[in-house]
């Protein structure tokens, strides 16, 4: 479990990570984003520390001591960056294959960011890596990317141990905006209608043939097919359930919808209703996948056998 890339003599400083993201922007999405998108981006992965993975899965998920972790996508290396500084180990893989393609890549970026050999080139589909290897898997923003959805989650949990977690998050085509050309989209619109309505508004579809629909649905199906031994917490749906209890929403619309789920007899049917609601307009799909260990495993597995 070593990939290497490699050594250069000097890590990138801040204003020649920034150069080499400009240059990398502008070469693989070249007539798939603006230029004031472009530049937007390159200024929020600069700043970008790579902790909201780390927000996002405290109090849901704990680390265990020397945990080993795989960054599926690893893009420029933020997330196994910010792994090392915390004195964890980290890999990323990353095809790379985004856009129009160039001639820098991200893992190229990456492996220039930190004196650790942890980047490797590979597809989330076919990972170099041995069984039941790592603590946390993380796939953010990549289910979308990947060729076959099904196989990925499941390479991920071949590779995940028992009392891991796979951290997944990705946009929902269930709204009506596509988030990597920034555009107006209607939802799940068919591939040859969406390649001529972004010729029509001067666009590539080079990425459009990249993407594969996600949706919350669509994931928890894919998870399921694991079997008895996964687990899936939606951290949307835990979230939207927190602030129910807490009554900390700002809206009035929601606050009144906290207020009818806690009445009795209809208060399920509405909270159930929200919750779907919120599974259709949600701008992104975010959810823990958890392997049980192997008691609990077969606990789940006895449980199915006799119908409970």
């Amino acid at each position: 479990m070593k990939p290497v890339t490699p050594r250069v003599a000097a890590l990138l400083n801040e204003p020649e990570l920034r150069a080499l993201l400009e240059r990398y922007r502008r070469e693989n999405w070249r007539g798939i984003q603006t230029a004031e998108w472009q530049a937007r981006i390159v200024d929020q992965t600069v700043e970008d520390n790579g902790e909201a993975t780390f927000d996002q899965l405290s109090g849901v998920w704990s680390f265990p001591e020397n945990a080993t972790i795989l960054d599926i996508g690893s893009g420029i290396g933020t997330f196994v960056i910010a792994c090392h500084r915390r004195g964890l180990s980290a890999y990323g893989i990353e095809p790379d294959r985004i856009g129009q393609g160039g001639s820098i890549t991200a893992i190229q970026i990456a492996s220039r960011r930190t004196e650790h050999q942890v980047f490797a080139v590979a597809t989330g589909e076919v990972l170099p890596f041995s069984d039941r290897s790592f603590d946390l898997v993380t796939m953010n923003q990549v289910m979308e990317h990947v060729s076959d959805q099904k196989a990925v989650l499941r390479e991920a949990a071949r590779v995940l141990k028992p009392g891991g977690a796979i951290y997944v998050a990705c946009p929902n085509y269930l709204r009506f905006y596509e988030p990597h050309y920034k555009i107006f989209w209607i939802p799940l619109l068919p591939k040859t209608l969406g390649r001529l309505y972004l010729r029509a508004r001067g666009r590539s579809p080079a990425l459009l043939n990249q993407i594969t629909y996600t949706t919350n649905s669509r994931l928890r199906r894919l998870v399921r097919d694991l079997g008895p031994p996964y687990a899936t917490i939606d951290l949307h749906r835990e979230k939207f359930l927190e602030k129910c209890e807490q009554g900390s929403f700002l809206s009035l619309r929601a606050r009144m919808v906290c207020w009818m789920a806690d009445l009795p007899v209809i208060g399920r049917v509405i909270t159930w209703a929200a919750l779907r609601f919120l599974s259709w307009t949600e701008g992104g799909v975010e959810m823990i996948v958890v392997r049980r260990k192997e008691e609990q495993a077969e606990l789940g597995r006895a449980r199915l056998s006799v119908g409970l």
